[in-house]
């Protein structure tokens, strides 16, 4: 009994050192909506190296799309088109705030975009993740296989997500996905990825934190009034990270105790998931 109560207690301890009393309301109630606001998956701040690799390294269309979707951690799906334009080839990645699996430039979140120009690459973040802006060298990569296999429904290349593909396949993709040990391997690396683009890009990364695009801002407004984000996946890096202590050695969580992310922001939620035994 008495080794019970000191486990529940530690467990309770843990909660109050990161974020005091509402962490703990959070338990039974889910998390407030400022907690939820917090997290990178809310604002839609991505890994876009990560992204930048997968791009690399993809054989096919499908591949990319899932590849993203394991790297994100917004509740909407990440949906790509590709399309030609006057001087290049350019790929886009959006988040569907809406949710009927088809890219709306007025209902959903533009994340990044890769553009192809002369063989050479560039990729660019949007909203929370402007700071972004890399280039990269020359190569084929995913734009030969989307050149070889676009319809050309309007007299110029295009390549989106088949709103079906996304309904059923990639959606169950990620379901599984989240709940596999590998998310827990991603997240880890997503927030050291944001550490380190925060010291690198400073108020740059900051103030595209707060840049976010008319489209995100109805999007959160939406999930305050109806209470959606109680039920919101994007406190699942701090479940995770709240799991992963036993693996690390910073004791009841990740890095320096536990997963912060967002270069420091995030607040932890979602403890719920993993409370012990009652």
């Amino acid at each position: 009994m008495a080794a019970t109560l000191g486990k529940a207690s530690a467990w309770a301890l843990a909660g109050t050192m990161v974020a005091g009393g509402p962490v703990m309301a959070a338990c039974s109630s889910g998390p407030t909506y400022d907690q939820w606001a917090s997290t990178d998956g809310a604002a839609g701040r991505m890994n876009l190296d990560d992204v930048q690799e997968a791009f690399r390294n993809s054989k096919s269309a499908t591949d990319f799309e899932q590849r993203v979707n394991q790297i994100y951690e917004g509740d909407g799906l990440v949906l790509v088109r590709a399309k030609q334009e006057a001087d290049g080839l350019v790929l886009e990645g959006w988040e569907d705030l809406d949710g009927n699996y088809e890219i709306s430039d007025t209902q959903d979140d533009l994340l990044f975009s890769i553009f192809e120009r002369s063989g050479q690459h560039e990729m660019r973040g949007y909203g929370a993740n402007s700071y972004y802006h890399n280039s990269f060298g020359a190569g084929n990569f995913l734009f030969t296989y989307l050149l070889i296999s676009a319809v050309v429904p309007r007299g110029g290349y295009y390549y989106t997500t088949p709103p079906t593909y996304a309904r059923t396949t990639m959606t169950g993709q990620r379901d599984s996905y989240r709940n596999s040990s590998r998310y827990r391997s991603q997240v880890s690396r997503n927030s050291n990825y944001f550490e380190t683009q925060k010291r690198f890009a400073g108020s740059r990364y900051d103030s595209a934190g707060r840049n976010l695009s008319t489209s995100r801002q109805s999007y959160m407004n939406r999930q305050q009034s109806s209470g959606a984000f109680t039920k919101s996946s994007t406190g699942v890096r701090s479940s995770w990270g709240r799991s992963a202590g036993a693996s690390r050695s910073s004791g009841f969580g990740g890095r320096g105790g536990f997963f912060r992310g967002g270069g420091g922001s995030q607040t932890l939620i979602g403890l719920d998931r993993f409370a012990p035994p009652g």
